[in-house]
């Protein structure tokens, strides 16, 4: 046959369909079947999708005759086994009489006879390598025999048109991605809002405790339970703050800490030694939760066991960074002591501060004799 249409030229501004600003699947649909008749000559045109029982789900059916386009027409694999056979070949179907082909003749009383279709081309469509449907090209009321350009043509608009599906069923899930995140995004802080208001009532309820208790050791143990709830909820207070859901600033998170305890030891504030380097690193919030629990710990310790007598008491928390790790150096100026010895004696202070330490992974020297400062390091994500 002697083509007045350039198909290359033809193939090049199907292509472009790609690129139109088009939200309507349809649109593309029937932008496709209108070139698409005309170049190869036939009046139908229409793409059909497996489900996920197999069967085939009409995308689109575009009739040049009466200009119609219909779809969501149904094809099961149970009324059509031969049909569908040749579908899983995987390969092009060209039929030049559907009412005398073994493969389409299942097709003629319930759709190929009252469509009038006589020949068709059906070409598979692939996405990612799998087969995803069909697309059909459709002569009616005479035979007509596809020759190879007509077969390669079809084919590359196939491709064309597969690579258009793909796009889109990409974009749909980065959209349905985007808004599971979105959700996740917000039960997240809703949840960090939660447990940070149950927190600030707990600390509530424990300071009126303590200011009800005329018994010191009470109100001592009252304090030291506060300050270790305070060190987790400053840590959902800066997550309710940050951009991140699950890390927060390793030197605001101790800025806040440090402060707290300040604030909350008035009469030696002054003997608190605090240098944060200003560090811009996010830790996780289980790593940051042992932290906070650690220099709660090491700070009840220091004050209850080394304040008492001294003059020159004072706590020193510093941080600093170095290429590969933070360093987070705190304790008292007092006398050292073999930590590993007490460890073994000691009742609760010094074991949670270990087991701390290893859960949360950190690289720990601890005190001697020679030095009385913890030292711990976090080792940074290169």
């Amino acid at each position: 046959m002697d083509y007045s249409i350039d198909l290359i030229q033809e193939l090049d501004s199907i292509s472009k369909i790609h690129y139109l600003k088009r939200d309507d699947l349809d649109e593309m649909m029937i932008e496709f079947a209108k070139r698409l008749t005309v170049t190869l000559r036939i009046e139908r045109m229409s793409v059909w999708l497996f489900d996920k029982q197999g069967d085939l789900q009409s995308m689109g059916e575009y009739d040049s005759r009466s200009k119609e386009y219909s779809k969501n027409k149904t094809l099961y694999k149970k009324d059509f086994p031969r049909y569908f056979q040749a579908i899983s070949e995987n390969k092009i179907i060209l039929v030049e009489d559907v009412l005398e082909d073994e493969k389409t003749s299942e097709l003629n009383e319930l759709y190929s006879i009252p469509a009038g279709v006589r020949s068709l081309m059906d070409i598979p469509l692939r996405i990612a390598g799998n087969l995803v449907g069909v697309m059909c090209f459709e002569k009616t009321d005479i035979v007509k025999e596809f020759s190879s350009r007509d077969q390669a043509f079809a084919f590359s608009v196939s491709l064309v048109f597969a690579s258009n599906l793909e796009a889109r069923q990409r974009r749909a899930l980065q959209h349905q991605l985007e808004l599971t995140l979105n959700e996740k995004e917000r039960l997240i802080k809703e949840l960090n809002h939660r447990v940070k208001n149950n927190f600030s009532i707990l600390i509530g309820l424990l300071r009126i405790a303590k200011q009800n208790t005329k018994n010191n050791a009470l109100e001592s143990f009252i304090d030291e339970h506060e300050q270790q709830i305070f060190s987790i909820l400053k840590i959902h207070e800066l997550l309710g703050r940050s951009q991140r859901l699950t890390h927060i600033n390793i030197s605001d998170y101790l800025h806040e800490l440090t402060d707290q305890y300040k604030k909350s030891h008035t009469s030696i504030r002054n003997q608190f030694l605090i240098q944060i380097d200003a560090i811009d690193y996010d830790i996780p919030t289980k790593q940051a939760t042992h932290i906070g629990l650690i220099v709660s710990e090491v700070i009840i310790n220091s004050i209850k066991h080394s304040l008492p007598g001294s003059d020159q008491y004072q706590f020193k928390i510093q941080v600093s960074e170095t290429p590969t790790y933070i360093q987070l150096t705190i304790g008292d100026n007092g006398r050292g002591f073999d930590f590993d010895k007490k460890l073994l004696g000691d009742t609760l202070g010094l074991p949670l501060i270990k087991d701390l330490a290893e859960d949360a992974e950190l690289d720990t020297q601890y005190p001697s004799f020679q030095q009385p400062y913890y030292i711990f390091r976090i080792y940074k994500d290169l």
